[in-house]
C-alpha cells in the first residue's frame, strides 16, 4: 500500500498546433479592448479537452499514464483546423467563448470515445453531457454592452495542424500558463 502524496487536478487533452495557437493569441489580443472577458486563455494553454479527470491521487497517475499510452499506440495522428466561433452560457454574457475545431472530426470523436472508455474503466466518470470539442479563448464576459449586441463579423484564419500526441495535463491554479504537461503520448504516424 502506497503513501498518499496528495492530489493533482488533471485532464486529458490535445494541444493546438503552434502556428494556430500563435494566430489565435494575436487575434484575441487585438480584440480585448472591445470584448471584455475576465480571463483570456494563455497561448500555451490552448487545447481541446478530451476527458476531465478532476482531483486524482498522485499514486494513481501512473495507471492513467499506462492506459493513455495503450490508447495512443493504437491510434493514428490526424489533422484539425480552426473553425467557427461559438459560446457557452447566455448569449448576452457568455461563460465561455470558444473555437470549434474542424477537419478530421471522425478521428477526434473516435479518440475521445476510446479515452472516455479507458478512463471509465479506471473509475473516472465521463461528463454528464454530450462531448463538444472546443478551444476556449476567453471566459466570463463582463462587458457593459451585452455580448450579443457586439459586432461578430470576423473570420479566423483557417490554419490547420497535425494532432500527433495525447497530453495528460495538470492544472496549476493561479499560474500562467495554467496547464502543465505531466506526460505526452505520441500517436502513430501514417
Amino acid at each position: 500500500m502506497g503513501t498518499q502524496l496528495g492530489q493533482e487536478r488533471i485532464f486529458v487533452a490535445l494541444r493546438v498546433g503552434q502556428e494556430a495557437s500563435e494566430s489565435l493569441s494575436h487575434w484575441s489580443a487585438s480584440i480585448r479592448e472591445t470584448y471584455h472577458f475576465r480571463k483570456w486563455t494563455h497561448p500555451q494553454d490552448l487545447h481541446i479537452t478530451i476527458q476531465f479527470l478532476g482531483d486524482v491521487w498522485v499514486e494513481e497517475i501512473e495507471k492513467i499514464k499506462h492506459a493513455l499510452y495503450q490508447v495512443a499506440k493504437q491510434n493514428h495522428s490526424f489533422a484539425l483546423q480552426l473553425g467557427s466561433l461559438d459560446t457557452f452560457g447566455l448569449i448576452e454574457a457568455p461563460k465561455v467563448w470558444w473555437v470549434q475545431p474542424e477537419g478530421d472530426l471522425q478521428s477526434l470523436d473516435h479518440l475521445q470515445s476510446e479515452i472516455g472508455h479507458t478512463c471509465t474503466a479506471l473509475g473516472y466518470s465521463p461528463a454528464d453531457r454530450p462531448y463538444r470539442p472546443h478551444i476556449t479563448i476567453a471566459r466570463k464576459y463582463k462587458g457593459e454592452i451585452p455580448f450579443s449586441e457586439l459586432e461578430h463579423s470576423f473570420e479566423l484564419p483557417s490554419l490547420s495542424w497535425q494532432v500527433t500526441e495525447i497530453v495528460l495535463c495538470k492544472i496549476r491554479v493561479g499560474s500562467q500558463p495554467t496547464y502543465e504537461n505531466l506526460a505526452v503520448f505520441p500517436l502513430l504516424t501514417k
